[in-house]
């Protein structure tokens, strides 16, 4: 196998580890903004719950207080009651029945409020029984949502770390120079730094290649790059195990002059703008 079908297959090694890599840190990245998604929906469901058990908190002691008023106010109409049994004249008479009246009224008022609330309380206490058991459905489930974010964080250390120590082993075998320049493409390029060359094109900005560049690149026999996205080129059949020549082959042939030597810079075809 050539000098650059060896530096091809590491490279596209490397675009395989740098994409799990940055698959990777995108859970880790992410998780935060997870689980805080799941809090705000536990706490949008245990803020209904609270407004709710207000809302019942409040009727109740209402209703408590108005049946307290309503003992002095039936007390209050007994008092009047028993008064026009002693009144003097018609005036006193008038005025006792004018209280009475009023004590009615009220008694009537507290009566009707404590009806209410009792139908309104039960209401709630069914809603409350009901949201509470959710809440506590809702928060086992957060605490699950919470587990799994945290286990694939771990996960995706794991990974980070395997997969940056593999790809650091396989760029200490590589040039110096095109790990400098593999790197600087995978930054500008967001991570991808080889793309197929396919239709006679880069796969990626769709480029037209060279006829003699094409050939080269199905052959595997050197290493270009995109003069235009700047991206390593590789074609899929050349990488194919059963596509090198056999050893003996191999061998037997002289080195091709095409072929670049380690360390030597790659060609950028076309003279495309960066």
């Amino acid at each position: 196998m050539s000098d650059a079908r060896n530096q091809l297959m590491s490279l596209m090694k490397i675009q395989e580890l740098a994409l799990e890599i940055q698959a990777a840190k995108l859970v880790v990245d992410g998780a935060p903004a997870k689980i805080e998604d799941a809090e705000n929906r536990f706490r949008e469901r245990n803020a209904e719950y609270v407004e709710i058990k207000e809302r019942y908190d409040a009727i109740d002691a209402d209703r408590r207080a108005r049946q307290i008023d309503l003992g002095a106010l039936e007390e209050s109409r007994q008092h009047y009651q028993d008064s026009l049994m002693q009144v003097k004249n018609q005036r006193e008479y008038a005025a006792a029945l004018k209280e009475i009246d009023s004590v009615k009224a009220r008694i009537g008022e507290h009566e009707e409020a404590i009806l209410k609330s009792m139908e309104e309380v039960e209401t709630l206490k069914s809603d409350l029984e009901a949201r509470a058991a959710h809440i506590e459905t809702e928060r086992a489930i957060v605490e699950r949502e919470r587990a799994e974010v945290e286990a694939a964080v771990v996960h995706a250390h794991a990974r980070i770390e395997r997969d940056g120590a593999e790809r650091a082993e396989i760029e200490a075998g590589l040039p110096a120079a095109l790990v400098a320049n593999l790197r600087r493409v995978e930054e500008g390029r967001k991570g991808i730094f080889l793309v197929k060359a396919e239709h006679d094109s880069c796969s990626a900005c769709h480029v037209r290649l060279r006829p003699q560049v094409y050939q080269e690149i199905k052959q595997a026999a050197k290493i270009h790059i995109c003069g235009n996205c700047r991206r390593y080129l590789y074609f899929e059949a050349a990488m194919n195990p059963a596509a090198a020549p056999p050893p003996a082959a191999a061998q037997a042939a002289p080195p091709s002059p095409s072929v670049p030597q380690p360390g030597a810079e790659v060609e950028a075809v076309n003279g495309g703008a960066v």
